[in-house]
């Protein structure tokens, strides 16, 4: 398998295009990699493991993402972050063995995964499933990147009320789906709701709603939308 800079495979051309203005790839692994076999022999600790399966996703994500490096302004990272796939398994009861995914410079509390299916999931205490697959955390990156050169229309701020959003939101088409955020766009504006942290550290404070649009008549329809809100547009209720 290639790797996602040579081979973007299925990646949207905003991805693309988001890979090839942030994207470098650095030496991966910079120590020796494990073999299968002593791979194996770690995911035997984990009872009712497939370890076929998973040996194969590990060696799929190193060819695939291995050395990958971008910054990116995503609300759960806003800094540089490495991709390093690597079996330091970590037990989780609900998710089973979960092995060393991204790297990040920012002291953040949590830790990013990655299930033996291919699923990205942040541990804090608890297991949080995010997105189904790296390709999708990309994806949501590149838009958080082209967000960056539109019009912010509600400035996010922590604790802003997502009531309202979601119903009023869901109405539009949605472009990006994860398990714990979701993006939509319609006549020339965006919105984004992400409750990937209220999630992870259990606080519906740390919700987070934005509205951004491409250009003054997206902005007008971003205020249209936002007049329809049971909300205020500093995100009081």
């Amino acid at each position: 398998m290639l790797h996602v800079l040579e081979s973007p495979g299925g990646l949207t051309d905003r991805a693309r295009r988001f890979l090839a203005a942030r994207a470098r790839a650095v030496p991966f692994p910079n120590i020796e990699n494990p073999g299968d076999v002593e791979v194996a022999e770690r995911l035997a600790r984990f009872p009712g493991v497939d370890e076929g399966l998973v040996l194969a996703g590990l060696r799929r994500a190193q060819a695939r993402y291995g050395g990958l490096v971008y910054r990116t302004s995503a609300w759960s990272f806003e800094e540089e972050i490495r991709f390093e796939p690597w079996p330091a398994y970590k037990a989780s009861a609900e998710h089973g063995p979960l092995g060393q995914f991204i790297g990040h410079g920012v002291a953040h509390p949590y830790s990013v995964t990655l299930r033996g299916d291919g699923t990205v999931v942040y541990r804090f205490g608890r297991d949080v499933a995010v997105f189904p697959d790296p390709d999708a955390l990309i994806e949501a990156d590149a838009l958080y990147w082209e967000c960056e050169s539109w019009i912010p229309v509600v400035e996010p701020k922590p604790g802003q009320s997502p009531a309202g959003v979601w119903e009023a939101a869901s109405r539009l088409p949605l472009i990006r789906e994860g398990h714990t955020e979701w993006w939509w766009e319609s006549d020339g504006f965006r919105v984004h709701l992400w409750r990937t942290f209220a999630e992870l550290f259990e606080q519906e404070r740390l919700v987070k709603w934005g509205v951004w649009a491409r250009d003054e008549a997206g902005v007008r329809a971003a205020r249209r939308f936002l007049a329809g809100l049971p909300v205020r547009v500093d995100g009081t209720s």
